[in-house]
């Protein structure tokens, strides 16, 4: 068994690494880099004249950062987020002695564009959420008095910044705010350059390659970029160490350059390691970079990296390959958003993602739709977790050339500032499920391997779309039939299975199956079809353009849609495709997808490689999942199962393996289901065995009668931060008086926080943090910490219940703040100029009992897709046609001419586009047209009908790719 430590160095050893490098190095001024996270002021709304300096903003309210103009509901579908404008201000005053420095500010996200403002005048705007930029506040800072930096954030839709499609029709939110961190950054004015100020193709910052790899020798290549913004000529050299996890300098080098007055060059260095330890998802070793801007002994400038030294690449036969080694990827997709605070959560919660992620088996995540926290992807370096790194996009293209121009921007600067980590190995630089030009395609393959030289860069692609796009993606997503000649035909048979490209399937799991969804409200058996739906859709049956996945011989690793449920703009209800909850609660998914990790590989301190857990709660005869079908994951070799001490069974790996072989030769997991007859009360144990000895356990006990609450503060081996702006998680068990979840309870609870710990959304009742009701017997809240250190308390009640409790103390802040300057006190509540938007149209039309409809015809249908799943309120059930021909006519009846106010339509496809017109007649002989539109499978909210029907009649006349099909009709 391997065991890799991937825990943090430890205080001491980074205090004496510090020590010995300081005494290598001359000592001066360097860099500052100050926190700006906490004592900001905001407005939520419009202000006009809200960047003036003099502005009296005493009624504003005081935040700390990351922030979201305005909390949230848990399930906040439906388009009812805030999305109008906010303001920020953040005062301070600097001392003289950075009077001849470099100052600027650096943002990591501001959703969605913003102007930037310094004492009332304009510093730079920016467009896009997801991309980081500088404010340069240098020569406009008033040195004798108070500043005011002022930020006017919108939110609004704004279809010429990508992804650019409007929150009501969108998967996903984009939310707002000042979401990232914020600081600044003081530097002397000839210094090492941010690669997101600058403006050179493969260049800016510090751009970190390895020409060359092998298990004896890596060479690392360095091109530092400088900039001198004095009026001097300048002699300097640059000087960088590469050191190891222990502190040894395993490579240095030192290269004098000449910098001529305001102006900027690029200095190339190579540090050869030898025996490098490489960088591996199950052995991620870091190095550490320091780089240092001298001149005459002095330090102008200098930044410190973390490095990992690896080498990749695709074949279109076998995949992705690390340092020479095949690697299959199980990864998922995750979205950056949390519960009430939607994406504005802190460092720590992004890294604990990666944790979670790594945790539960994965070996790779798809950051979908958009570039991520800076924080993640270095917690994804340090854990070990491969990257693919998306532009931001979704079911849109505006040929608008400012769209276009932004668009390449992003992709550029995304590139830039990501390009250094080890974790990042695949860039999606196609808009998600979008149609667009082959020559946009083209421009952005071309820019992306402008920006990333060499033989390390690789782009994906969502679609073939048509042949002519084949040269612009390096790896492909889909498995497609009839290439060249249709690259819109996709294919889940093994006879169309062809190489064209290195494959991966970057979303499966949701849209088919038994059941594709699932909240932890539901029962037991509920979860278990998901987990069902999903252990068969990677044995090969699934969505026909999922390619198989296991099944197919040339796939190189999928991604399961997806990681965390998740509320979005496009409809009401939540969506529970996640293996977690939006809280981050694991469901059964989550453990039938761990079991696919290879119980040989451990890393120490946060996980060890054999698992086992059974999924049930035990709970009631009336399950199949505690009785006849009790299923247990397990990537071990033996599985025993005892209920009250009894042997219910022994499976092996080998015998339950022909069932999913084509999980189990990609290196997953078979599962293991018992027969226990009759159900009985009480407790079931699992036993895991490898080479016959026990590795693992897990114990599941009947719930019994709700007895008190257990509060269960989730640390993952961190420590929080007391620097007003770290955040916790905190959950709420209800359990009985053995400490089993009650797993259907909706029991209403209470908060309480006290010590240096603040409850995020405390007394708000709109959004019900506190008090609020359980789902699925878990409740849960964020605490932002204070900037003194200390101990944190959270308590909870409920009626009836035992009340349960928890402490944890915070560590001090060890870097900088931005010290805050003169200004009145705050006095703003946090729900000032609070937006609630009215119930929408469309959700009440839902909320609406549906019309019986007596019957459906259709021109054809193909087998296991009958035109009865058309009417059976059951949106995860298919009609599909039985021919490619078109136009293919489906025709409702209802029993007689009746009203209908709303029709709903869902299309079988969510990616593919459907042109198509929808008429109705009372008669069956006289046809009104309703309307006719073009859609894809994702735009299925009710449309106006308004008018006496007895005949609805939808037809087909183009789509994009594969056959006409329908997930449902349905009339209100």
């Amino acid at each position: 068994m391997i065991f890799i430590d991937v825990k943090r160095i430890n205080f001491f050893l980074f205090f004496f690494l510090y020590i010995g490098l300081s005494s290598c190095f001359p000592s001066s001024f360097g860099r500052e880099i100050l926190d700006m996270n906490t004592d900001w002021a905001f407005y939520r709304g419009d202000v006009e004249e809200g960047r003036r300096a003099d502005l009296d903003d005493s009624g504003w309210m005081p935040v700390a950062l990351p922030h979201i103009m305005q909390l949230e509901t848990k399930h906040c579908g439906g388009n009812s987020i805030y999305d109008g404008i906010g303001w920020y201000r953040r005062y301070f005053k600097l001392p003289a002695k950075y009077k001849d420095k470099r100052v600027v500010v650096s943002f990591e996200g501001v959703m969605t564009n913003c102007d930037v403002y310094l004492n009332g005048q304009k510093v730079t705007e920016h467009h896009g959420g997801y991309m980081g930029f500088v404010a340069d506040l240098t020569d406009r800072i008033d040195w004798n008095g108070n500043n005011v930096l002022a930020i006017r954030v919108s939110a609004e839709p704004d279809p010429l910044t990508p992804p650019g499609k409007p929150q009501d029709k969108m998967d996903f939110y984009y939310y707002s705010g000042i979401y990232r961190d914020v600081r600044m950054v003081i530097t002397d004015k000839v210094y090492i350059t941010d690669p997101l100020q600058e403006n050179i193709v493969a260049g800016g910052g510090q751009f970190v390659t390895f020409p060359e790899v092998t298990k004896d020798k890596a060479r690392t290549h360095l091109a530092t970029h400088i900039r001198n913004l004095t009026d001097k000529d300048q002699t300097l050299s640059v000087f960088s160490q590469l050191v190891d996890s222990v502190g040894h300098v395993v490579a240095e080098a030192e290269t004098p350059v000449t910098l001529q007055k305001q102006s900027d060059g690029t200095v190339e260095q190579d540090l050869i390691v030898d025996r490098p330890a490489l960088w591996h998802p199950y052995t991620p070793n870091l190095y550490t970079l320091h780089t240092q801007l001298l001149s005459e002994n002095k330090v102008l400038d200098e930044t410190t990296r973390k490095i990992g030294i690896r080498t990749i690449r695709y074949t279109a036969e076998d995949g992705f390959f690390i340092n020479g080694e095949k690697l299959y990827m199980r990864g998922a997709n995750r979205h950056q958003a949390f519960a009430n605070v939607g994406d504005a959560a802190s460092n720590s919660m992004q890294v604990r993602d990666v944790i979670d992620l790594k945790r539960g088996g994965y070996n790779a995540v798809r950051a979908a739709h958009y570039p991520n926290d800076p924080a993640f992807l270095e917690a994804c370096d340090e854990y070990g977790l491969l990257v693919v790194e998306c532009i931001p996009g979704w079911q849109f293209y505006n040929p608008d050339s400012t769209f276009i121009k932004r668009l390449y921007e992003i992709g550029r600067q995304m590139i830039r500032r990501d390009r250094n980590h080890p974790s990042v190995i695949l860039w999606e630089t196609a808009l998600n499920e979008s149609r667009y030009p082959v020559s946009l395609a083209k421009e952005i393959f071309e820019l992306s391997h402008a920006e990333y030289p060499g033989d390390q860069m690789y782009t994906a692609g969502d679609y073939f779309g048509h042949a002519e796009m084949e040269p612009y993606y390096d790896v492909f997503y889909k498995q497609v039939s009839k290439f060249p000649k249709d690259g819109d035909v996709m294919s889940n048979y093994p006879e169309d299975f062809i190489a064209i490209k290195p494959l991966f399937t970057r979303e499966w799991g949701d849209g088919v199956g038994e059941k594709p969804r699932v909240s932890l409200k539901e029962s037991e058996q509920e979860q278990m079809r998901q987990c069902r739906s999903r252990i068969e859709q990677l044995n090969g049956k699934g969505y026909f353009d999922w390619c198989m996945l296991d099944a197919n011989p040339h796939m190189g690793g999928h991604f399961v849609w997806s990681y965390n449920d998740y509320a979005r703009g496009s409809q009401d209800e939540t969506m529970y495709s996640g293996v977690v909850d939006i809280n981050r609660y694991p469901k059964f998914s989550y453990f039938m997808l761990q079991s696919m990790r290879d119980k040989a590989v451990s890393q120490l301190g946060l996980y060890e490689g054999p698992m086992v857990f059974i999924a049930s709660y035990n709970a009631s005869g009336d399950f199949a999942s505690s009785t006849t079908d009790l299923t247990v994951f397990s990537n071990c070799d033996e599985v025993r199962l005892y209920r009250n001490g009894k042997l219910i069974g022994t499976q092996t790996r080998a015998e339950r393996t022909p069932l999913y072989r084509s999980v189990v030769e990609k290196g997953g997991s078979s599962v293991f289901v018992f027969n226990a007859g009759e159900y009985e009360a009480g407790t079931l144990k699992a036993e895991a065995l490898v080479g016959g000895k026990v590795v693992a356990t897990h114990n599941v006990s009947t719930p019994e009668q709700a007895d008190r609450l257990v509060v269960d503060i989730k640390t993952d081996g961190i420590i929080p931060v007391a620097d007003g702006s770290d955040m916790i998680p905190v959950y709420f068990k209800v359990c009985d008086k053995n400490g089993s979840l009650v797993y259907n309870s909706g029991q209403e609870i209470r908060i309480q926080v006290s010590g240096e710990g603040v409850l995020v959304g405390d007394t708000i009742s709109r959004i019900g943090i506190n008090p609020q009701k359980v789902e699925g017997g878990v409740g849960f809240v964020f605490v932002r910490t204070t900037k003194k250190a200390g101990k944190i308390t959270v308590r909870a009640t409920a009626e009836g219940l035992s009340s349960g409790e928890a402490e944890i103390s915070t560590k001090p802040f060890e870097g900088k703040y931005l010290p805050d300057g003169k200004h009145a006190l705050f006095t703003g509540k946090e729900e000032d100029n609070v937006v609630v938007k009215p119930s929408s149209w469309q959700k009440r039309i839902l909320e609406k009992s549906r019309l019986k409809i007596a019957s459906v015809q259709v021109g054809s249908s193909q087998d296991g897709y009958p035109a009865s799943n058309i009417i059976d309120n059951d949106d995860h059930t298919w009609w599909i046609a039985g021919e490619d021909r078109l136009p293919q006519v489906v025709t409702l009846a209802l029993d007689r001419p009746t009203y209908v106010a709303a029709s709903r339509i869902l299309f079988q496809k969510d990616s593919s586009s459907y042109k198509h017109k929808v008429e109705t007649s009372e008669d069956g002989e006289r046809w009104e047209l309703l309307y006719e539109r073009e859609c894809t499978g994702w735009e299925f909210k009710p449309m106006t009908v308004d008018r006496e029907v007895k005949y609805v009649r939808l037809t087909f006349e183009n789509v994009s790719e594969g056959r006409a099909g329908l997930g449902e009709i349905s009339l209100y």
